[in-house]
């Protein structure tokens, strides 16, 4: 099924849905079969037939976005590319700046709100040429109201979040590729729900300048794409010309992936497994036995004390996590909470006080309760090539719900990259299965997880 046939009628099956690929476009490019502006055309016209049903994106700038993909066109012709990604369009999740549109998280509050400068990595996407079509939704200031986005693959369905119409935007074949960020799973839940390719980096190995709305030990922005090589030549993009944050050595790897099947990885249930639908659990245990029959040793709880150790130290995060996020969200939400109480959701505003009635010493027994995990996790490093398990606990849910976090929570406490790959379907929808790895293992985890998508679904 190819991405301009897509739709949300026919049951999800991951071996016959094709999202949109740029890197298979550019051999076209480069011969002048092809070229970025034909390319661009084909996603504005998909768009015209999916966006009034999805909602993914806030504003747009198909004009400008001709321009730019013209420029690229004429650097084609040349042979003269200006990177991987010259011509590539894109979206960014609407809480980084970016000087062509407003940045209004989804909130009354910040209607029209517009900054001078691009964030980090829309300047390194730039850079190489990529071309920025829009701003894609979100819910309101991250977590509070839903946005109206739908899932591409059933419209009763929510996308996830936070990243909702980053994720949704691909899942519908709009763009090849896509910016999202996550703080617990906003990243790796809305890509499973929508059948995406994503990596949530190691914290501080994509430069974050430019995202608003952060919990500045853990929030990462991710890429979104179709497959696995288009995330990797997004992500290497932005770490060449941006790098990491300040203090952070940012990305490693190579500019392209390389299949590598894993010799050995560890099967986590995390605290996610006593709560996950007994259909995507007994999914996922069939495609452990799939790894197996390939010849990848799998380990577990049961195999090793200190995998043990890792587990239980994995259902500690809620006592700490909701603290250190309310903590480190005071500035700016009690900001904006005191310019409109009034119009930010309820919920949200809770969410918001409860970092107002904590003290430091509280932040400081998260952290080091936050430590402790960490310490636990540095205990298996070494044993496997990676960690494997769920990315959701749930298909995506009927009506506007973002879903649980839970399996994307560890990602985030323990600053360790995680891709999401599209591998499996449960109930006709798509299912997303984690590889987690260590910090600075985010090549890695691309190799292996470029692997499994060959091998499984003969596709990358």
């Amino acid at each position: 099924m190819s991405p301009d046939s897509l739709s949300s009628q026919a049951p999800y099956d991951p071996k016959t849905v094709q999202l949109r690929s740029f890197h298979d476009a550019v051999p076209g490019f480069l011969s002048g079969s092809d070229n970025p502006r034909l390319y661009l055309e084909r996603c504005l016209e998909h768009m015209s037939v999916r966006e009034p049903d999805i909602k993914a994106f806030v504003v747009m700038d198909a004009d400008a976005a001709r321009v730019a993909a013209d420029d690229a066109t004429a650097r084609y012709r040349a042979g003269r590319p200006l990177s991987p990604v010259d011509g590539m369009p894109f979206a960014v999740k609407d809480l980084f700046k970016t000087a062509d549109f407003p940045t209004e998280l989804n909130s009354p509050l910040l209607k029209g709100d517009r900054h001078a400068l691009d964030a980090a990595h829309v300047y390194a996407l730039r850079q190489g040429g990529a071309v920025l079509l829009g701003k894609t939704t979100l819910p309101e200031l991250g977590s509070g109201r839903p946005a109206a986005t739908r899932n591409p693959f059933d419209l009763t369905r929510s996308p996830g979040g936070s990243s909702s119409g980053t994720a949704a935007c691909i899942g519908a074949g709009m763009v090849p590729m896509a910016i999202g960020n996550q703080g617990r799973g906003s990243i790796l839940r809305p890509s499973s729900f929508c059948a995406n390719v994503a990596l949530k980096p190691t914290f501080g190995a994509l430069h974050s300048g430019g995202m608003l709305w952060r919990s500045p030990s853990y929030s990462v922005l991710g890429v979104h794409a179709g497959n696995t090589i288009d995330v990797w030549r997004t992500a290497w993009q932005i770490a060449r010309v941006v790098g990491g944050d300040p203090g952070h050595p940012g990305l490693f790897g190579e500019p392209d992936l390389a299949a590598k099947k894993p010799s050995r990885l560890i099967r986590l249930d995390t605290a996610g497994w006593e709560i996950t639908e007994t259909p995507l659990l007994e999914k996922f245990e069939a495609f452990i036995g799939d790894l197996q029959g390939q010849g990848v040793d799998i380990v577990s709880r049961r195999d090793d004390p200190d995998i043990e150790a890792f587990e239980i130290a994995l259902t500690t995060i809620p006592d700490f996590q909701p603290d250190l996020a309310a903590w480190e969200i005071k500035w700016p939400a009690l900001l904006i909470r005191d310019m409109g109480r009034d119009r930010i959701d309820e919920r949200l505003v809770e969410r918001f006080e409860a970092g107002e009635t904590m003290s430091l010493d509280d932040y400081r027994q998260s952290l080091e309760a936050l430590k402790k995990l960490r310490a636990a996790f540095a205990a298996i490093k070494g044993k496997a090539d990676a960690c494997i398990t769920l990315s959701t606990p749930t298909p995506p849910p009927i009506g506007t719900s973002t879903g649980d976090s839970v399996y994307g929570d560890p990602s985030s406490c323990l600053e360790a990259p995680a891709w999401n790959l599209p591998l499996l379907e449960s109930q006709g929808l798509p299912m997303g299965i984690q590889l987690l790895g260590h910090p600075h293992d985010d090549y890695a985890l691309g190799c292996q997880g470029r692997w499994m998508m060959e091998a499984f679904l003969g596709k990358s």
